[in-house]
């Protein structure tokens, strides 16, 4: 039996494989690594035969036609780079490599023949379409020694391909534009771009989108070269009579071609998008080159940018009935151009339909176009960030777009776009907005008075966050600087609207309110200025600055015959606005002297200033309030002698009445002016804050707090619309709001001191129903009728009953209200307890406060006052460490009040981690003033643990264990 003869395998090349394999990688950087190593291994240098080299065209065309992965994009350089080395110079051409048998390899290779599937046509095509981009991307048809027909047959394949696949046109109208660019860049023979845009009108692409971007191009580039007739007005797309066709066209609901030709409609484009096509950019970098007279050709009546924008896009892609697919198209074509275009150009691009389009969607995420809004928003952000006077140019299309709404753009959208966007804002261009939003308020734009309201509320709401915005995003530290003269400019709008009422034949036209400004809006002007002065304590270095301009914007208008005050002093208080004017002047001047101590009297101005205004919101105790701050400055700037204990006490009951006002600008006013006077607070005036920590959470404790100078100054009723503090009753996290609105919030405790116990209330509710029930009489049965007069005695005591029942309401209600009132005057003075300990740790006085901080933390129902309480307490507790412990001068003392931590110790264990820090605190201010105090420490401690052993008290081990802990690290320097 015969052996087989043995197959004979081919040689394979696996270097050209997997170079093959390489160009249809999915990374760029493999594939560019790949074409690379083709273009070395058929470098004309390898002397690579004729058919290997037909071989290698054939294969690579074929790799066009291929749809895995990155096919094409890898073979299309390979394929470029193959016709640079074999057809790019004379000499490098081979003599079996012609142009046109090239060609001929490309139409054979790329042919569709027979029935075949709808997938391999569109790759088929897509391959012929890549070659001849390799062919003019190569350069090869642009020599001299190239026939003229090869440039033909390349344009003819691109223009069938547009004409016949409407999928294909975008791509094929790129190719040809980039190819008038190349040829413009490397300055050829111009009859190449006459033989590209003669074909232009046959192919029916004249007026398509990619027709146009050819045609600029054309006419830009090559002005000498003739352009088709008759097909667009003086031979100009953009000719302002062209705008509605050119705008249709671009959105694509037109693509036809001349009107005499029997295929008068090419192939439309295939399926939708998600792009903007390329010709957008190209019409508009025209439009943005500037004038008409500034082109090549200075009789183009060419249309504006802002008038193309409007017909184009805001009334075609916006429109209320355009599709969201147009209206994506929109927002891309927003941001594109918003990050590219010019300052110039950026107020045009906020049109009407846009913005409005753009409001709808961003305001639920349910919206179809909700993230390319949120998109657009965040193009916006980006630019401002970059180049901040952007932001303005950006709140003005935005804010004059949605000045009919009932909201405002940031409300309608649930964003914080105007606000953040009032953050990115220089200063300098920001200050021009302010004249804007004042005419807003001034003319709201309508006649009655409810819609004026609306608007109006939106526009004082615009001008607060613009005032808050640049508080926050910078200190106010010159006042020279625009954002101080953009807040004086704000504060100066809302303290003249506020105040006073104007009449029309009196001022000039354009300052009189139309309609006039009603009471509820002066009220809330009244509450935003008070929201902005609050803002400006709590960030600006120089708050008495812009406080007392708002009072010298006031009282310049008091003294103006054309405005009418909307504060009336009766009687002898009319001397009152003068007088103080005068001493406000004074303090100003004082402030001024270098001599003088500043800080001092900045403080007193600030606080003069912000008094002067409460007397202007309606405080009747403000002119009290003024003569008490003169006799005080009088007592500690005068520097009279023996006078500083009465000043110190005066001033600190001076700003207890301002705390004791349930709003956010006095709270903060309290703090800043404290903490200036801190260092001269004395023994008494440290006493009157003692006072409100012990007070009694309860009417009781309300009635005496505010006996003594007849106030009701917690009567939240009473104040004029400003930022209100509340207590909450229900809530226990004690977490401050962070609106205007300051919530101090705590826990209901049952049978609180100041509630009505549940035994005595069920008893009057008992009582109550006993004596409706003896008055209907439902203890006795009868079926005898009631008469007239019965009837009305029976009404009589009914209505009798019921008003015992309301008195009993009424009166829960009451103790609830005293409850929050003592509770958020005891937080408040709190705080201003924490500024004294954190500036005078260091002295004796401040250890008086530990008995009181301890006695108000066992006491309180409220854990928010017992919270901060120990809050102070702790912080104390940590400064006295090192060189921060306190020097004493009377030692008895100390140790008397270290007794009286104990016995408080022994009270009750709900103060125990306090009474622990506060025994262990005096513990080492004994010792550092002298360690023989020791014996003396040990003998409490012993007295206490044994009045526990003894079961005499109910002191926490803890309390021990803290003290053992102390002296194990603290004996060896005992």
């Amino acid at each position: 039996m015969s052996k087989k003869r043995p197959r004979v395998q081919p040689s394979i090349d696996t270097q050209l494989v997997e170079i093959y394999d390489d160009l249809a990688n999915e990374d760029e950087e493999i594939r560019l690594k790949a074409a690379k190593a083709y273009a070395t291994k058929f470098s004309p240098n390898n002397n690579h035969s004729s058919e290997q080299l037909s071989e290698a065209l054939r294969r690579l065309i074929r790799g066009l036609c291929s749809g895995r992965k990155a096919a094409r994009s890898g073979f299309s350089v390979a394929l470029t780079e193959f016709l640079i080395q074999h057809l790019g110079s004379p000499s490098s051409t081979d003599g079996s490599l012609q142009i046109s048998r090239v060609i001929d390899v490309l139409v054979k290779q790329t042919e569709i023949t027979g029935k075949i599937a709808g997938q391999e046509e569109r790759d088929h095509r897509y391959g012929r379409l890549f070659g001849a981009k390799a062919f003019i991307q190569s350069g090869v048809l642009l020599q001299d020694n190239v026939a003229a027909n090869a440039w033909d047959r390349i344009l003819d394949i691109i223009y069938e391909a547009a004409k016949k696949k409407g999928w294909l046109r975008e791509q094929c109208g790129k190719i040809l534009y980039e190819a008038a660019q190349m040829i413009s860049e490397g300055n050829h023979d111009p009859r190449f771009i006459q033989t590209l845009i003669n074909k232009l009108d046959p192919s029916g692409l004249a007026k398509t989108p990619e027709g146009i971007a050819i045609w600029l191009k054309v006419q830009v580039q090559f002005p000498k070269v003739g352009l088709p007739t008759g097909i667009w007005r003086d031979e100009n797309p953009l000719h302002r009579k062209e705008k509605s066709k050119l705008a249709k066209i671009l959105k694509e609901t037109t693509s036809a071609g001349r009107p005499d030709e029997e295929n008068a409609e090419i192939s439309q484009k295939g399926s939708w998008t998600p792009r903007i096509h390329f010709a957008w950019n190209v019409v508009f970098s025209e439009l943005m080159k500037g004038k008409p007279t500034e082109r090549a050709n200075a009789k183009l009546k060419t249309v504006t940018f802002e008038d193309f924008w409007q017909v184009a896009v805001d009334k075609h892609l916006f429109a209320s009935t355009s599709s969201d697919e147009r209206k994506y198209w929109g927002f891309l074509l927003f941001q594109q151009l918003f990050s590219s275009a010019s300052k110039v150009h950026l107020p045009f691009l906020f049109s009407p339909n846009l913005v409005r389009c753009l409001t709808n969607q961003l305001a639920s995420k349910e919206r179809y176009l909700h993230r390319a809004a949120v998109k657009t928003v965040k193009t916006i952000m980006n630019r401002a960030e970059l180049e901040p006077s952007v932001a303005s140019t950006a709140l003005r299309g935005l804010l004059a777009n949605t000045s009919d709404k009932p909201l405002s753009f940031d409300n309608l959208t649930k964003t914080k776009t105007v606000e953040k966007l009032m953050a990115l804002g220089d200063d300098s261009s920001l200050r021009h907005l302010v004249p804007e939003l004042c005419d807003k308020l001034v003319r709201p734009g309508v006649t009655e008075e409810k819609d004026a309201n609306a608007r109006r509320q939106i526009t004082i709401d615009q001008l607060t966050s613009l005032l808050k915005s640049r508080q926050s995003s910078r200190k106010q530290d010159s006042h020279s600087s625009d954002s101080t003269g953009l807040t004086r400019h704000i504060l100066e709008v809302l303290a003249t609207y506020s105040y006073f009422s104007m009449e029309k034949p009196h001022l000039n036209q354009a300052d009189c309110p139309v309609p006039p400004i009603s009471g509820r809006t002066q009220e809330t002007l009244r509450s935003r200025l008070s929201t902005c002065l609050s803002s400006i304590l709590s960030r600006s270095s120089s708050p008495a600055f812009f406080a007392s301009h708002v009072v010298d914007v006031i009282l310049r208008h008091e003294a103006d015959k054309h405005m009418h005050s909307i504060l009336e002093l009766p009687g002898t208080l009319g001397e009152t606005i003068p007088n103080a004017r005068t001493f406000l002047e004074n303090i100003h001047n004082q402030a001024l002297s270098k001599s003088s101590d500043n800080t001092t009297l900045h403080a007193f101005e600030l606080l003069y200033s912000l008094t002067i205004l409460q007397l202007y919101n309606g405080d009747a105790d403000a002119v009290g309030m003024l003569e008490e701050l003169r006799s005080s400055y009088d007592l500690l700037i005068g520097r009279r002698q023996t006078a500083d204990q009465v000043g110190s006490e005066v001033f600190v009951e001076i700003l207890l009445s301002f705390v004791a006002k349930p709003s956010r600008l006095f709270r903060r006013l309290a703090q800043q002016v404290f903490s200036t006077f801190t260092p001269m607070v004395q023994q008494d005036g440290l006493r009157s804050m003692i006072k409100v920590l012990e007070t009694e959470e309860n009417l009781y404790g309300q009635d005496k707090m505010f006996e003594k100078d007849g106030l009701d100054s917690m009567d939240a009723s009473s104040n004029d619309g400003s930022d209100i503090e509340e207590v909450d009753m229900t809530n226990g996290n004690g977490v401050q709001s962070s609106s205007d609105v300051e919530d101090y919030s705590q826990v209901s405790s049952e049978g609180a001191e100041g509630q009505i116990p549940a035994e005595e209330e069920e008893e009057e509710e008992a009582v109550i129903k006993a004596k409706l029930a003896q008055a209907l009489k439902t203890d006795e049965s009868t079926d005898e009728d009631f008469d007239d007069e019965q009837m009305e005695a029976l009404d009589e005591n009914i209505a009798s009953i019921f008003k015992e029942r309301k008195k009993v309401v009424s009166k829960k209600k009451q103790n609830m209200d005293a409850k929050e009132t003592i509770v958020n005057f005891k937080c408040r003075v709190l705080e201003l307890l924490e500024i004294f300990v954190k500036q005078r740790h260091k002295e004796q006085l401040a250890l008086d406060l530990l008995v009181p901080l301890l006695t108000v933390i066992r006491t309180t129902s409220s854990k928010l006052v017992s919270g901060k309480a120990c809050n102070v307490m702790r912080g104390f507790s940590k400064l006295c460490k090192g060189q921060g412990v306190p020097q004493i001068e009377d030692q008895g003392a100390i140790i008397r009040l270290l007794e009286e931590v104990h016995v408080e110790a022994k009270r009750e264990s709900s103060n125990a981690g306090a009474c622990s820090q506060a025994s262990l605190l005096l513990v080492k201010v004994l010792l550092t003033n002298d360690k023989e105090n020791f014996p003396r420490i040990v003998k409490i401690y012993s007295q206490t643990q044994e009045s526990l052993l003894l079961d005499k008290c109910r002191v926490k081990m803890s309390f021990f264990a803290d003290w053992l802990n102390w002296y194990h690290t603290a004996r060896p320097t005992l």
